[in-house]
């Protein structure tokens, strides 16, 4: 009777003992680790020198960006971690792949504060990287008739008036004005 009750007490011991490290552990938060994650990425790519964006860095914070908003697509900053991957894209002149995060930022979060952004930074994409006229046409035309008081309502216009034309058409328009 005394060995079993050793026993009894010794798996008492063991489980208290268990359960004291185990509450002890801090919880693993994979959202918060992927947001820790993105800071560090971040901190690393925008300490670039001399203006040089480390081509390796920008897709892997690219992804990280992407990731994040894919895994958690209902939280907050999702949205702003789309434009920033697109804004990435464009600054490392992966024009086709800041199309596509713009479009996913523009469907996905079309009530977000930066789509306005998204969609004009769209067109001046498909004109001045892609040199896709038609598609930048549309774009600017879609922007002006969603956000026709926005402070790039007029840039929006004057892309649309000059677009195609060579810098000495535009010079000879200005001169005719």
């Amino acid at each position: 009777m005394k060995i079993k009750q050793n026993n009894i007490k010794w798996s008492i011991l063991l489980l208290v003992i268990i359960a004291t490290n185990y509450s002890c552990q801090p919880e693993h938060h994979p959202k918060q680790d992927k947001i820790s994650q993105i800071s560090q990425t971040e901190s690393i790519l925008y300490k670039a020198k001399e203006g040089v964006i480390n081509k390796k860095e920008a897709a892997n914070m690219i992804h990280l960006y992407v990731d994040f908003a894919d895994t958690y697509p209902k939280d907050s900053i999702s949205p702003y971690y789309l434009f920033k991957a697109a804004d990435v894209s464009v600054n490392t002149f992966h024009s086709d792949e800041s199309i596509a995060l713009f479009n996913k930022l523009l469907k996905d979060y079309p009530d977000f504060e930066k789509a306005p952004h998204a969609l004009f930074l769209k067109a001046f994409t498909y004109e001045n990287y892609l040199h896709q006229l038609d598609s930048a046409e549309v774009s600017y035309q879609l922007f002006l008739a969603k956000y026709p008081n926005h402070a790039f309502a007029n840039d929006a216009k004057i892309s649309l008036d000059n677009l195609g034309k060579t810098p000495e058409e535009i010079i000879e328009g200005f001169n005719k004005k």
